[in-house]
């Protein structure tokens, strides 16, 4: 598993998330209609702890974390090869890809973006998806996965370069025998054109039909102060309210709510992905929020 330093951490929250200029809404209003699949896997107890070394200004808390019903995934694509300072806190299916398209054995659909969108798919929908990436050449493509000119994935001919961490594109089908599908985002020049058409086909993906996903997990992180790595934060803080655990840290740390709990903060950040000014007892904090997908699993670093 990778590991950034605190800094970079910093960096990437205003790179990494789009919303870093501030929020607008401020409503406790939920929503009564969000659909509620059942899960499909045994849940499990864990701890989410800081394992960065902490300087003598920081602190380091674990946080008991409680039983969650994670679910199976039927397809994923998911886009990585950055870094978030969320990333050490998430078993190794998940944590440096994030989901652009996510679909689960029991229908639920979910496309993350600004907002989440989701839907629950009917049995003809879920074929009629599988079916075109099976037509586009899902099984067929050749691939040792090395992503050098051995790999039938690519035609570099005379053109191949060496490249180290790279941005990567993941498709994974979990239908009958589960494969999954790596290509190098430098190297998307070369792809096949079977695997073009399919990393095209999924980037443009559209259901109708969709609603709002509102998350029963979210992390956030927490600096304190204005960071200074983060631009156009909103001149105005949101007030934290006392009833959720305290945000103080004389740093910067990570936090963990569930249930309702993690619905009403979702809507304090305007239910968006985003990044906020929190103040709590006349001190101000920079926050940033986290979506936990139903599949993914939180572990203890």
């Amino acid at each position: 598993m990778k590991r950034t330093s605190a800094f970079f951490w910093s960096l990437a929250i205003c790179v990494l998330l789009s919303a870093c200029n501030g929020q607008s809404k401020q409503s406790f209003a939920l929503p009564s209609n969000t659909p509620k699949p059942s899960a499909t896997v045994v849940p499990t107890q864990t701890i989410v702890k800081s394992t960065w070394t902490p300087s003598p200004a920081e602190t380091s808390t674990a946080t008991l974390v409680p039983p969650y019903p994670t679910k199976e995934v039927l397809l994923d694509y998911t886009i990585g090869g950055f870094h978030t300072p969320y990333e050490i806190y998430y078993a190794d299916y998940g944590y440096d890809g994030l989901s652009e398209l996510v679909l689960y054995t029991d229908g639920q659909l979910i496309i993350p973006g600004n907002p989440y969108q989701q839907k629950i798919l009917s049995k003809d929908e879920i074929n009629k998806l599988l079916t075109k990436l099976e037509a586009l050449g899902f099984y067929t493509i050749e691939s040792n996965q090395r992503h050098d000119p051995s790999d039938k994935l690519y035609n570099f001919g005379s053109q191949y370069q060496g490249v180290s961490d790279p941005m990567w594109y993941c498709v994974l089908i979990n239908k009958d025998e589960s494969r999954e599908l790596c290509a190098w985002e430098p190297y998307k020049k070369f792809l096949v054109p079977e695997m073009k058409n399919i990393l095209n086909f999924l980037a443009e993906y559209q259901v109708e039909g969709t609603a709002p996903y509102y998350p029963d997990r979210v992390l956030l992180w927490v600096r304190a102060g204005r960071s200074p790595y983060v631009e156009n934060l909103p001149e105005k803080a949101i007030p934290w309210y006392e009833k959720f655990s305290s945000l103080e840290t004389s740093d910067e740390k990570i936090m963990y709510f569930q249930g309702d709990e993690a619905k009403q903060i979702f809507a304090l950040f305007g239910n968006e992905v985003s990044t906020m000014v929190i103040s709590q007892n006349d001190l101000e904090y920079t926050v940033s929020i986290d979506i936990v997908l139903p599949h993914e699993q939180l572990v203890l670093p």
